[in-house]
């Protein structure tokens, strides 16, 4: 209430009645694995090829991340991709644990008798920086006091030269002080002044090639722990706790049940994530079939599962090459969610396209006697349709209980309620009252409304698709006085048509 002193006019303003719910974004990736280089146990995002090659390096023998990286891009380009290299850990709970290490080399200074002056890590942990080769000399301008760092890779035999770094001091009081121009800016190295004791200028690296050694990819040991990790810890999956965002999250290549099932339960945790599954290597239709339904156990709303692996043309190699499917499958989603929204699966001739798939690991699948058997035990095939090619053939998610058999069902209610949550945050701490119920169903069914308009929800009329209730029933005294304010909406999904049934019958001519 403003305070009136004197007469006059008094202008104010009042919040909207109906406060505009954005729709949360839907197909936002995450990819869990192994990678050349780059940062491990933190979500690192990337939005291309050129932009994963940059920061995780390319594709490697011991993973699957960069292929699942590249056919998500492939298909969808300009994705936004959250990738979270792991390694093993001695005890996941405590990131200081990582057995990776970064290669790494101490230069000395040039006093009569050296000393350590400067130590040179490769950015990141991993093998990759054995490559590393740092060159130092005199500066361009300032020869007596300064000097040039030159960063060189080794790649096939040959130096090349990738970055260089002119007229730099040991002096830290200095603009051209060596850690200032260095950290933050390579892309390959850090540098650390030891503080040697010796008097400038030659407290300088001495002039020399000097090749970084002793970087460790942690790879020995590795378990499906580390991919999983901990939330204390904040490793493996759980490094994805600091992103506030619906995700499509797989672990690609990892086909083991603690994992996929570490993966189901982490996105199920969550209530905002969906998981994709791949298959185990070499697995028939009948062993794909008892994975999911024993040994894997799987019994979820908030995944799905893919069958065979697939072939594709190794950009490494320029052979054909069995792949995981996660990734080109994670790109058909976002596809299709940018041209057609979440309520339509990835799936069939026109949104189930693999772009950059050319074969699959078995050819059994295209037999739909074989597809008979795979598609009750909740497996989605991808298999080669004549006259279109291969394309991702099914609509199931995890769900044995029916609540949630559909993936666009889930990933509908996934879509509502990350928006709604998000949008009606101007509610928290108001007073509990019938106004602010009034306002929240208000703002709640503009936004379903919206949703309806576009096609996300079944009904000839608004009513038949949703139902919004925040009233004196469901908050009661008592629940007022608990603190909570209650709603109850109800959402009419979209089932996609899996079985198309025509009806044929001879007609009779009359006479």
């Amino acid at each position: 209430m403003p305070e009136f002193l004197s007469p006059g006019h008094l202008v104010t303003e009042v919040p909207p009645q109906v406060v505009t719910t954005p729709g949360a974004p839907t197909s936002t990736a995450a990819l869990i694995g192994i990678a050349e280089k780059g940062p491990i146990g933190k979500a690192e995002l990337v939005t291309s090829w050129a932009d994963f090659v940059k920061k995780f390096g390319s594709f490697i023998s011991s993973g699957w991340l960069a292929y699942a990286a590249y056919g998500l891009l492939l298909n969808k380009r300009g994705a936004r991709v959250y990738v979270v290299r792991t390694a093993h850990y001695t005890n996941p709970d405590d990131p200081a644990t990582l057995t990776a290490q970064k290669a790494t080399i101490t230069l000395q200074d040039r006093a009569s008798v050296p000393v350590n002056t400067l130590k040179v890590d490769a950015l990141t942990e991993g093998i990759w920086g054995n490559r590393i080769k740092v060159k130092i000399s005199d500066a361009t301008k300032d020869a007596t006091n300064k000097f040039k760092l030159e960063v060189l890779e080794t790649v096939n035999g040959q130096d090349v030269l990738r970055e260089t770094y002119d007229e730099l001091s040991m002096v830290d009081t200095s603009t051209d002080f060596v850690e200032s121009r260095i950290n933050g800016k390579s892309q390959y190295i850090t540098v650390t002044d030891l503080d040697s004791a010796t008097v400038a200028p030659n407290d300088r690296p001495a002039v020399g090639t000097f090749s970084l050694a002793n970087g460790n990819d942690g790879l020995t040991g590795l378990a499906d722990t580390d991919y999983i990790g901990s939330p204390a810890g904040r490793t493996g999956l759980y490094a994805l706790d600091v992103i506030d965002e619906s995700l499509l999250i797989a672990v690609p290549g990892v086909a083991t049940s603690a994992v996929q099932n570490g993966v189901l339960n982490y996105c199920a945790g969550r209530g905002d994530c969906f998981a994709i599954l791949d298959p185990p290597f070499g697995n028939t239709p009948d062993e794909a079939k008892a994975y999911v339904e024993t040994t894997g156990g799987f019994n979820s709303t908030y995944g799905a599962f893919y069958y065979p692996n697939v072939k594709i043309m190794d950009p490494a190699t320029g052979k054909e090459k069995v792949v995981p499917p996660s990734g080109f499958i994670i790109g058909a989603y976002a596809r299709t969610d940018g041209v057609k929204g979440v309520w339509k699966v990835a799936a069939g001739i026109e949104d189930g396209r693999l772009a950059g798939v050319i074969g699959l690991e078995t050819d059994l699948v295209n037999d739909k006697g074989i597809r008979d058997i795979l598609y009750p035990a909740r497996i989605n095939p991808i298999c080669f349709l004549r006259g279109y090619g291969i394309r991702a053939y099914g609509a199931r998610t995890l769900d044995g209980s029916g609540s949630f058999p559909y993936i666009n069902e889930r990933r509908t209610f996934i879509f509502c309620e990350k928006s709604i949550e998000e949008g009606t945050q101007f509610a928290e701490f108001e007073n509990n009252e019938p106004g602010l119920w009034k306002r929240l169903t208000r703002s709640i069914n503009a936004f379903l409304l919206g949703v309806w308009k576009q096609g996300g929800l079944k009904g000839a009329t608004p009513q038949e698709a949703f139902i919004v209730k925040i009233d004196e029933e469901l908050n009661t005294q008592e629940t007022i006085d608990q603190g909570l304010l209650r709603g109850r909406i109800g959402l009419a999904t979209h089932r996609p048509a899996e079985f198309i049934w025509f009806e044929f019958e001879r007609k009779l001519q009359t006479e």
